[in-house]
């Protein structure tokens, strides 16, 4: 980022991204919330960006913001007890990059692990489909997990295979067009909603692989999205489908009135999903057990949801 920004808005941000509130960040630097508000706004107009989104949680930083705060600890941290606030936080938060439905499940793991630290605090940033961007978020450790596709090698990172999952159908409970037993003509003859988040599927033959590719460019494309919700929304009031890890499924069947139909066998697909993390982590005895208790808790969840 080649912006010039004073120091003052960056102390704001590096505050926030800490607390997670704009009133408790007003009273740590001795200011109005109103003052917070506009800092935020000038930030905005400086960056072009919504620096934070706003949660039952708090204050949920994007990547920029989480940026922001990295330089101003860098750079300019020398106020004593934001400090020991920034170290507490750092010492107690987990900064996780991935894609919606993996913040699901993890979100339900999280709740339930039985070795939590007390008063932790998980980010989850969001998520990029640019490869490089995700392995340069971890190596300068803008996000210590990076949960998705398998990136590419790197020194500083380590990886572990979280799940296989295999690929299935989404559709609307009330969508009559498509039978229970699905064909390649139903799919040729489907309008389809893309999730553009998630497109790395793969097969396992080299059969498999050239009816997959002609599916893949010949499908009829309706819509395109980065949201996920949105995509599985439409499905639910439409006749459109999508194409999602098995996995995933559960979690949408039961919020919305979609179903799940099987892809017929001459285009079965699968989807991997790593963990990687930077191998500083593995430094800290705590961060490596909840890591290893976050992927037993996924994979559980996942053979227990599995069709």
């Amino acid at each position: 980022m080649s912006q010039t920004i004073e120091l003052k808005l960056l102390k704001i941000i590096n505050t926030l991204v800490v607390c997670g509130s704009v009133k408790t960040t007003a009273k740590l630097l001795n200011l109005s919330p109103a003052a917070i508000s506009y800092s935020l706004k000038k930030l905005r107009d400086i960056t072009g960006e919504h620096l934070f989104i706003r949660t039952r949680t708090g204050m949920k930083p994007n990547a920029t913001a989480y940026e922001l705060s990295q330089r101003y600890q860098k750079y300019f941290a020398t106020d004593v007890d934001i400090s020991h606030n920034e170290n507490q936080q750092n010492e107690n938060s987990l900064t996780i990059l991935s894609y919606s439905p993996i913040e699901m499940l993890l979100s339900e793991s999280i709740a339930s692990l039985a070795h939590q630290p007390d008063k932790y605090r998980y980010i989850f940033l969001p998520y990029t489909i640019n490869v490089n961007e995700r392995l340069d978020n971890l190596v300068n450790k803008n996000a210590y997990i990076d949960i998705g596709a398998e990136l590419p090698q790197d020194k500083a990172v380590s990886k572990v295979k979280l799940f296989t999952s295999n690929i299935s159908i989404l559709t609307s409970v009330h969508n009559t067009e498509i039978p229970a037993e699905v064909s390649c003509a139903d799919l040729y003859q489907a309008k389809h909603a893309i999730w553009s988040s998630l497109g790395d599927y793969y097969c396992e033959n080299m059969q498999v692989s050239g009816e997959v590719k002609k599916y893949i460019q010949e499908r009829d494309v309706a819509v395109v999205s980065g949201s996920i919700i949105n995509m599985v929304e439409l499905c639910a009031r439409s006749n459109y489908i999508m194409l999602l890890p098995d996995i995933f499924i559960p979690l949408f069947t039961q919020a919305f009135a979609v179903k799940r139909l099987k892809l017929p066998a001459e285009l079965k697909m699968k989807h991997d999903c790593y963990i990687h993390f930077n191998n500083k982590m593995t430094e800290n005895p705590i961060m490596t057990r909840l890591i290893d208790d976050i992927i037993h808790s996924v994979r559980t969840k996942f053979t227990s949801q599995s069709p």
